[in-house]
């Protein structure tokens, strides 16, 4: 166990994790393209997925606004997960937030 933990005070890890958010949200819209492809297909899918299970219809535009939704939360993960890891990474601990 890594006794040398750095505990942050709560307004800098608030600071630490909101810059390490604006850096996944850069990547996701620059870099990893691939990824943020796979994610709207993902969310196309689950929204099929949603009309089978309940067993009710969507027009188009209840679809697209369900990936639409699917997609957001999907992206605000990964920058979750992101700012997180590199938290973790930084320091050697875990973080919970």
């Amino acid at each position: 166990m890594n006794r040398n933990r750095k505990f942050y005070k709560k307004s800098d890890f608030e600071k630490i994790l909101r810059e390490y958010l604006k850096q996944a949200k850069f990547k996701l819209e620059h870099e990893y393209t691939g990824t943020r492809e796979a994610m709207k297909l993902v969310a196309k899918d689950k929204t099929r997925e949603f009309m089978q299970c309940m067993d009710r219809g969507l027009n188009q535009e209840e679809r697209d606004y369900l990936s639409t939704l699917i997609m957001a939360a999907m992206y605000q993960s990964f920058c979750y997960g992101y700012g997180v890891g590199k938290v973790e990474g930084k320091d050697e601990s875990r973080a919970f937030v």
